[in-house]
């Protein structure tokens, strides 16, 4: 995978700031999470610095977003074993946060109450904040999904 991510050098040009692989890739059970960029107020603002490699949340700062895309292994929760420290979305959970994913590749259960929709490439969800949810990929292929992350707080 290659990210790329563009500003201004010293002298007010603009220029290429990083490329390459993403520097932050999250194991956490049946899901795989690639931080893309992060930011920490609205409206963000061109930086030097990738907050993408500082230790990894869920939810951006309080007025940050987040740009991640994530990978759903096959099967249910119980096939995979979480760390410890990222364990609390393995299944329904709520955030504060406004998040607008797409699927990419695979099939995708999205489950909100007592609803559950299944969601195939290009199909989009805007999930708005504090709405338990839960993502389950009951395919035999992994799912992939590209999101964006507004905080709500």
């Amino acid at each position: 995978m290659n990210r790329v991510v563009t500003g201004f050098d010293d002298a007010g040009k603009p220029v290429i700031k990083h490329q390459g692989e993403p520097p932050t890739v999250i194991h956490a059970g049946r899901y795989t999470t690639t931080e893309l960029w992060v930011t920490d107020q609205t409206p963000p603002v061109s930086s030097d610095s990738d907050t993408s490699t500082r230790p990894w949340e869920l939810e951006p700062e309080p007025g940050g977003s987040c740009f991640r895309i994530v990978e759903i292994a096959p099967g249910g929760a119980e096939d995979a074993e979480a760390e410890s420290e990222h364990e609390g979305f393995q299944e329904a959970h709520a955030t504060q946060t406004l998040d607008y994913v797409t699927v990419i590749s695979g099939q995708v259960v999205l489950v909100v109450g007592d609803s559950e929709i299944t969601l195939g490439p290009g199909d989009s969800v805007v999930q708005q904040p504090g709405v338990p949810h839960d993502w389950q990929n009951r395919g035999a292929e992994r799912a992939v999904m590209v999101g964006v992350l507004l905080s709500a707080r």
